[in-house]
């Protein structure tokens, strides 16, 4: 078999690096991730509630108006 023109073994790197690279998007945790979405509406993981000691402590730095 013969291949045209110079440098088809670098294309061939190329491609076979471009390939690599492509699949190697499919990182584990982007599986099962939400892909449609609904207008207005959050589909996303439930956030974890906070401690009601740390509520009302931010709410008291809220207030007072304290900063870091």
């Amino acid at each position: 078999m013969r291949f045209h023109g110079k440098g088809w073994r670098s294309r061939t790197a190329l491609l076979l690096i471009a390939g690599c690279v492509a699949l190697n998007g499919c990182r584990e945790e982007e599986q099962g991730r939400i892909l449609s979405f609904e207008k207005g509406t959050y589909l996303g993981k439930e956030d974890e509630k906070l401690p009601a000691e740390q509520r009302d402590a931010l709410k008291q730095r809220a207030k007072t108006g304290q900063r870091f």
